[in-house]
């Protein structure tokens, strides 16, 4: 593995991906049930980013740099916001664990996963595991398949490749049919990338075909969708998506094509049914 995510925090992709994380958990925190929350593909939980690595590709300053710049940001993106802007001011730019970390109540459970050793030992020390606060070292795909379902029976799961391998949006698909069978009503959010002939639609037809409620997407482009030899944008999936989320992320896709100056932001159901929670 050779992915470090140093080098791309804080850009359009951490930002889309956060966004969406945050606002599904903020609806969920409301109900005092406890959660399970899986982060599959964990990161370090923290990136420096007056690193050498960060200043070489810059690329958080065209993402949560020019958002934390933008006057007026809409209500819908204070979750997100109020989360990162202290580590922002001192030059750093969380991960997805650690905002769980930060949102979740004692009684939620967060489980961890990295693959990548030298990363996982820097995840255990920005975390501080607890019993409640699981940090674990292993394959993504694995670790979900080995805490579905979990006790608490609400929660979500967050899964975001880093696209190393040529076959992973084929993973991705044989992967969702687990996934429902195990945790039929769990929340899952889903990122990928948009490059020029990946399997992007291929992805959303089998989660349109998978059939779960609310199953809700959203894309962000910073390069027109066929340009060759770079990731031209991203998108998520959510499956079982929160009441309320998909309409306060769509709000928040506006602001952030303005702010972030993106090149086109789409945004819609793949399958639109009752409400899970």
């Amino acid at each position: 593995m050779n992915y470090r995510h140093v080098y791309h925090a804080g850009n359009f992709a951490d930002v889309l991906k956060h966004v969406a994380l945050t606002l599904c958990l903020d609806y969920l925190l409301k109900k005092d049930g406890p959660l399970c929350i899986i982060d599959a593909h964990a990161g370090a939980g923290l990136y420096d980013l007056n690193s050498e690595e960060a200043a070489r590709t810059g690329e958080w300053r065209k993402g949560i740099g020019l958002l934390l710049e933008a006057a007026a940001p809409p209500p819908d993106l204070e979750p997100y916001l109020g989360l990162v802007a202290d580590d922002m001011r001192l030059g750093q730019y969380p991960g997805s664990p650690l905002l769980i970390s930060r949102m979740k109540r004692t009684k939620d459970r967060l489980i961890a996963c990295e693959l990548h050793e030298p990363t996982f030992k820097t995840l255990r020390t920005v975390l501080e595991p607890t019993e409640n606060k699981l940090v674990l070292w292993g394959n993504a795909y694995g670790c979900i398949r080995a805490n579905l379902p979990p006790a608490e029976r609400r929660g979500l799961v967050l899964i975001d490749p880093p696209f190393e391998k040529k076959d992973e949006f084929d993973t991705l698909i044989r992967q969702m049919t687990q996934w429902k069978r195990r945790w039929a009503t769990g929340v899952f959010l889903l990122w990928y990338p948009i490059k020029a002939h990946l399997q992007v639609d291929e992805l959303k037809a089998a989660a349109r075909a998978l059939g779960m409620p609310r199953t809700w997407f959203s894309e962000i482009l910073v390069s027109p969708r066929e340009q060759p030899n770079t990731m031209n944008g991203c998108g998520i999936i959510v499956f079982n998506a929160p009441y309320m989320a998909p309409e306060r992320m769509e709000q928040s896709l506006a602001f952030m094509k303005a702010s972030m100056s993106l090149h086109d932001i789409s945004a819609g159901w793949l399958i639109e049914d009752r409400i899970i929670f």
